[in-house]
């Protein structure tokens, strides 16, 4: 009976280290298989998130504009406000006041119009100035001047730093007198 109770023993014993090592090789698998799918998924094979050289890649390939898109606005106010003179059709002196700004997605072009700001406030008040009551008549005409003003900024930005940089130009203020 005592070899019965030993070879039991040992027997509960076997099975109970076969149980365990079981639990250890599926452990190790799922482990295993876990470290595999991550792989892959980071990889891109499985249309994950891809890789950070991925990503790089893909920004690398964006043109300049996709990124000042991304990039929030930066608002500079050309201050202070424009006043010229002209005169009207009937001889009368008028006054016309603006306040502008510009907006820019880069911040190279923000110190950019500040270094520049004589070059560009001379240029704007040569082109305003030289306007007549007609010319600015109405939104078409305002319209056409913010244009004007616009790439005569860029073109003072392009000669000057390489790059026209500024999006927008905005009259914040318009008063004719």
């Amino acid at each position: 009976m005592a070899k019965e109770k030993e070879e039991t023993g040992n027997g509960g014993g076997s099975g109970a280290s076969m149980t365990k090592l079981i639990i250890v090789i599926v452990v190790l698998q799922l482990v295993m298989f876990g470290g595999f799918g991550a792989f892959l998924h980071f990889s891109g094979a499985l249309g994950g998130g891809g890789s950070h050289e991925a990503a790089a890649d893909n920004s690398n390939q964006n043109d300049e504009e996709a990124e000042h898109e991304e990039a929030p606005p930066i608002y500079i106010a050309l201050e202070p406000a424009f006043v010229v003179n002209f005169t009207a059709e009937s001889g009368a002196s008028r006054f016309m006041q603006v306040t502008i700004q510009v907006m820019t997605r880069d911040p190279e072009i923000e110190i950019a119009v500040t270094t520049h700001m004589p070059v560009i406030r001379n240029s704007i008040v040569l082109l305003l100035s030289s306007l007549s009551l007609e010319d600015v008549a109405g939104i078409e005409g305002k319209e056409k001047q913010r244009t004007q003003v616009l790439e005569k900024i860029r073109e003072i930005l392009k000669e000057r730093t390489g790059k026209p940089g500024v999006e927008e130009v905005y009259f914040t203020s318009f008063v004719i007198q």
